[in-house]
């Protein structure tokens, strides 16, 4: 069969000639590296980190395509715009809180999950060459519409990335045959891919709206930091709000292909402390005492006791005073011009 003209510029998009692209699908293992990073637990998290080539590609899927996608409002993490405090502050000064972790999150998202979720944006279509006949109602990019549709004028990107040999049969050049190649690895997205978290969300839009509806009809706060998600109720004592919520999370993350990680599954009420992703919300956003005296010491005899602190020490601990500063602007000012200062005097 004649050759079917791509529907996008690739290249364009890529950044890279096609067959550079082919060449790195092809042997995508050999761009990939394995990184093994301590847990508090004493086991290990397994970060697959891309070369700079592979990484080139996922970068440019991220910036020209995946920004396209909305995620939901109840999404906190690598979400433009928001962070750990603003995934915390609708909790504050609640009567229970609920946590509910998934089990290996990034290790889950599948192919099929991205196949079934990419599609349908019309942000997309403004860069496919037939977008003036969608406009005109001849083609659309949800599955479900297709399905509904004559085969003839089905999109020719879903018939690619759902018809094994259309690539092959046909000629066509695919846009997210590539895309759904590139950002995964045996099948499933990675820890240490700059794509996951954004693909993350777009995968769990339709989880966050479910429950974001049913919360809304028990006035219970939902909010979602990649695969850590928090409810809490002003009105609701800890087992109400177990008893409101976890089961249709278990289901619902179920259906979707999930599963909760039961360990981490947790329930509080007002009396003790109650934290969201590390951030205490009892009254305020503020980070643990104990966590905040330790740092102080740290601090102290970085700068005061140690007269040749190294400057990798001084760069860690300002990192993690730029963390207190984003939960508590005060505290944080307070160390981080303090660090600042030493730098001076020992530059000097």
């Amino acid at each position: 069969m004649p050759a079917t003209k791509a529907n996008f510029e690739l290249e364009s998009i890529f950044g890279k000639p096609l067959s550079t692209i082919d060449g790195i699908i092809s042997n995508i293992g050999d761009h990939v590296r394995k990184i093994q990073i301590p847990k508090s637990d004493g086991t290990k998290r397994t970060i697959l980190a891309p070369d700079k080539d592979l990484k080139y590609l996922q970068k440019a899927i991220y910036w020209k395509l995946l920004m396209r996608y909305k995620p939901s409002i109840a999404a906190n993490g690598f979400v433009r715009g928001k962070s750990i405090k603003t995934n915390a502050v609708p909790h504050v000064g609640s009567e229970s809180i609920g946590k509910i972790d998934i089990k290996s999150f990034f290790d889950t998202i599948s192919t099929k999950h991205l196949q079934n979720c990419l599609f349908g944006n019309k942000n997309i279509c403004r860069m496919c060459r037939h977008y003036e006949r969608m406009m005109h109602g001849m083609c659309h990019p949800s599955l479900y519409h297709n399905k509904l549709q004559d085969f003839k004028y089905k999109c020719e990107e879903i018939k690619a990335v759902f018809i094994p040999e259309y690539c092959k049969e046909t000629g066509y050049e695919s846009l997210f045959t590539r895309v759904i190649s590139l950002c995964t690895i045996g099948g499933f997205t990675a820890q240490g891919f700059p794509t996951s978290p954004m693909l993350a969300n777009i995968v769990m839009r339709g989880f966050d709206q479910k429950m974001l509806e049913h919360c809304k009809k028990h006035e219970i706060v939902y909010t979602r930091y990649a695969d850590d998600m928090a409810f809490s109720s002003k009105k609701m004592d800890k087992n109400q709000l177990r008893d409101t919520v976890q089961k249709k999370v278990y289901r619902l993350l179920w259906a979707f292909g999930f599963k909760p990680n039961i360990k981490k599954t947790i329930w509080k009420s007002k009396g003790g402390c109650m934290k969201v992703c590390g951030v205490v919300v009892n009254v305020k956003t503020s980070v643990k005492r104990s966590l905040v005296r330790l740092f102080r010491a740290k601090v102290h005899h970085a700068t005061v006791k140690n007269k040749t602190t190294k400057k990798s020490e001084i760069r860690s601990l300002k990192g993690w005073a730029s963390y207190l500063m984003s939960i508590d602007a005060e505290k944080g000012k307070k160390y981080m011009s303090q660090l600042v200062a030493y730098e001076r005097r020992a530059a000097a």
